[in-house]
């Protein structure tokens, strides 16, 4: 997207030099995080100007700051101060260490896919004994916190920025691991591991076709339709139970769905070429489905809104947008920058797997809503966003045919382009999480958006959602217009709002 600029450019290094040297990744004692990068590569990557850049810096002025920490991280101690906020100056200086002779991917590999950061065999853990070896369970840490960690590190990944990945991976650090019901430790123990998620070499594939496979959404499918997954049989109420309560319960069951999916997508692969592009499929579904699960159930749940715009499922569809960058092969990601050479086979698709059981549980703490696709393309009010309002709603232009235009003539009275409208609310709107939401939308709608209306109809056995024959590319603009007529157009002077909180229900 054109924006950028040398001088912006400048702008941002000198911000994220002021957060890395100054400001911890939690702004208060309750491990709420730090947004102010995000923010700055999200209106960066939109085309801020360096003192709109430096504008949305100050709205982030309520940081914490860094202070160091009771000792180094090193490798000897490495797990005994995981999830100790207190230390997360030593793991920012150990990261920023490493990294200077390490590529990102070279991190990643090592302190968030090896076994040896994720689960040690016969590691004796006192848990709440100060000082006491952690497990390590690095990929758990990255997923937690709303997906954080995740998003930090992939931010840096993206832009080329060191730093910040090293914040990232230490934000990872200091994060508690609340999800081992979806990360257990048999992942990471070749014995026990199921091939699609740990051990998995193209070798093991078996070797039959070459058809080429598209998303079908059974997956999201199923987790509406199973029983074992309802409102009641989770206990599901409006502010209660939380992503903690109901893991133990619905994560067994969730890594059972993805487990089957991903067997599925990888199903008679012949070939490393194949392989890659069946996994380019998997991320299509992963953030189509998110995004239908944010905008069209909020759609279905707006009640007397424009959109019930979910604060916590909003985040699942801003982290997509990072799947092309860290899942797919460089050629497969495009136009998303992608790492190069990749993470290997195996621990790309340990990271989708991982982000999908994720994403599953917190669409199930929000309700489990209908997802009405057919009315949501059907309904004037999604399609009200298709274009940029007309310069004379209703009239139609008079044309005079007998010469041509001329510098005195009217002009076109239909509405123009959808996006840019959109993209100048969403820069000075002050909340962070609305540039983001509007990027990942953008990147999706240029990526997918020329999709047609029965291109997502199954050919086979797996059915997926009710009304699936109306999705197209136009999901994504429908759904950047709804969140801006929630949240506010403040760019033509309507009011500032703010994400909805309340679930599905």
């Amino acid at each position: 997207m054109p924006g950028p600029t040398h001088a912006s450019a400048k702008a941002l290094v000198a911000l994220l030099k002021h957060n890395y040297e100054h400001h911890h990744a939690f702004f208060n004692s309750r491990g709420f995080h730090n947004h102010a990068t995000h923010h700055l590569f999200a209106v960066y990557a939109l085309g801020a100007s360096p003192q709109l850049l430096q504008e949305v810096y100050d709205t982030h002025s309520y940081q914490q700051p860094i202070v160091e920490s009771p000792e180094p991280i090193t490798e000897e101690n490495f797990s005994e101060h995981l999830g100790d906020s207190k230390y997360y100056s030593a793991y920012l200086a150990y990261f920023s260490t490493y990294l200077l002779d390490h590529t990102s991917a070279e991190a990643l590999e090592h302190f968030v896919f090896s076994s040896e950061f994720n689960y040690v065999p016969g590691l004796q853990v006192e848990n709440g004994v100060r000082g006491a070896k952690h497990q390590p369970e690095m990929l758990n840490r990255l997923l937690a916190g709303l997906v954080h960690p995740f998003i930090h590190v992939a931010y840096g990944i993206e832009f080329g920025v060191p730093g910040q990945v090293a914040e990232g991976l230490a934000q990872c650090s200091v994060h508690a691991a609340e999800q081992p019901a979806i990360l257990p430790y048999s992942l990471f123990s070749s014995s026990t591991s199921p091939p699609s998620l740990s051990s998995l070499s193209l070798s093991d594939i078996s070797v039959q076709s070459l058809t080429p496979k598209k998303p079908t959404f059974a997956f999201y499918r199923k987790i509406s339709e199973s029983p074992r997954l309802t409102r009641s049989a989770l206990g599901v109420e409006p502010g209660l139970p939380g992503y903690s309560q109901i893991l133990p319960h619905a994560g067994p069951i969730i890594l059972d769905l993805v487990h089957a999916w991903s067997a599925g997508w990888l199903q008679d692969v012949r070939g490393e070429a194949e392989a890659e592009k069946r996994l380019e499929g998997m991320v299509e579904e992963v953030i189509w489905g998110n995004t239908v699960w944010f905008g069209i159930s909020g759609w279905g749940a707006r009640g007397k809104e424009a959109i019930n715009a979910d604060f916590f499922i909003m985040h699942l569809v801003t982290s997509a947008l990072f799947l092309p960058t860290l899942v797919l092969q460089a050629s497969l990601a495009a136009p998303a920058p992608a790492l190069d050479p990749p993470l290997t086979f195996a621990h790309r698709l340990l990271l989708l797997e991982s982000f999908l059981a994720t994403s599953a549980v917190w669409y199930l703490t929000r309700g489990n809503p209908a997802v009405p696709i057919a009315e949501f393309f059907d309904s004037p009010s999604t399609a009200a966003f298709l274009t940029s309002p007309s310069l004379k709603p209703g009239k139609e232009r008079k044309v005079d045919t007998s010469t041509p235009p001329d510098a005195g003539s009217e002009p076109l009275y239909s509405g123009g382009p959808a996006w840019p409208r959109v993209f100048a609310s969403s820069l000075l709107h002050d909340n962070e999480h609305l540039c983001k939401v509007i990027r990942s939308l953008s990147f999706f709608a240029a990526k997918w958006g020329n999709r047609p209306a029965g291109y997502y109809v199954a050919d086979g056995e797996e059915k997926g959602w009710e009304g699936i024959e109306k999705l197209d590319g136009t999901l994504f603009v429908r759904t950047a217009g709804l969140v801006m007529e929630r949240l506010g157009w403040v760019a033509e002077g309507k009011e500032e709002r703010n994400w909805d909180r309340d679930g599905y229900f």
